[in-house]
């Protein structure tokens, strides 16, 4: 057995090699990009939500996601040959859909409260005030599901997809797309070794979930919550970027080992140790379940 029968699947396809497959993932978001901006004008959805003209700019942002979702999977439907990545969107259980999702939302508003638990405990923010918008917090709902979504299709569902069809190591499809992940995060507000690493993470984290359990609306789901608790539910930054409307009210002490004053909790020391714990179970379970041979969902 040579080299290439050693690192490469037989059914693999050239358009799978990785260059060209974060190519056509960047070409293929511009593509939604356009959708959402021109087309669709997503970001005057916001104003269905709320009145406040920031909050509707804010939350028609993340609606702009929703052309990356109809682009990755019309870029999985129109090639025959790429259908069969889109098992992870649709299990054959429907009712996988569902559950995946509440469980992702479940898990991704636990880890997160726990990290701004953290915070609050070493006295790096506390939270005085609440303001509860119901139909804003609908809007944010929708629209950062959508802004999830987006990220998941284009990361797990498309590129990680086509690395697993071509490379044998799924090493190279998770640690792949999650470089590309990192990448368009690295322009945001606040950026630092550690949230570029806490990013990376992250996205090495969501990867794990799609390959153990080989439904993506977990991860989704906990993208989803991730972003939702940071920025509507806590006020912190999201990635660096902050809402002008939350539920609570935080008030900003000092950084610490769970919360960078520019990143947030995810940007924080405390994070990259509370995901490199769930990525090692995730990494367990993984190998448990392939000597055992038995489905994880």
């Amino acid at each position: 057995m040579n080299i290439k029968e050693k690192l490469l699947r037989k059914e693999r396809s050239w358009t799978d090699i990785l260059i060209l497959v974060f190519i056509q993932a960047y070409l293929w978001m511009n593509a939604g990009g356009f959708l959402s901006t021109v087309v669709l004008q997503t970001a005057k959805w916001g104003s269905l939500f709320s009145a406040d003209p920031a909050v509707a700019v804010d939350m028609g942002d993340y609606f702009c996601s929703f052309g990356f979702c109809i682009a990755m999977i019309a870029a999985l439907l129109i090639f025959k040959k790429n259908r069969q990545l889109l098992k992870p969107l649709c299990p054959e259980k429907k009712s996988h859909i569902p559950a995946g999702l509440a469980s992702g939302l479940a898990a991704g508003f636990i880890l997160n409260a726990f990290l701004v638990a953290g915070a609050v405990l070493t006295g790096s923010i506390n939270f005085s005030g609440v303001d509860i918008q119901a139909l804003t917090v609908v809007g944010y709902l929708i629209a950062i599901l959508f802004q999830a979504a987006g990220e998941e299709l284009v990361c797990r569902l498309f590129i990680m997809g086509k690395l697993q069809r071509r490379y044998k190591s799924p090493a190279v499809a998770i640690v792949g797309n999650s470089l590309f992940f990192t990448v368009f995060h690295l322009g945001n507000p606040g950026i630092t070794a550690a949230s570029v690493l806490g990013v990376l993470l992250a996205g090495i984290m969501f990867s794990l979930i799609v390959y153990h359990f080989n439904n993506i609306w977990i991860a989704i789901g906990a993208h989803t919550a991730w972003n939702l608790t940071q920025t509507i539910l806590f006020g912190l930054p999201n990635s660096g970027v902050t809402s002008p409307w939350s539920v609570f009210s935080p008030s900003v002490s000092a950084g610490g080992f769970f919360f960078d004053t520019g990143f947030g909790v995810e940007g924080s020391l405390g994070a990259v140790l509370i995901i490199s714990i769930v990525i090692a179970a995730l990494i367990s379970a993984s190998l448990k379940q392939k000597k055992e041979n038995v489905p994880a969902f």
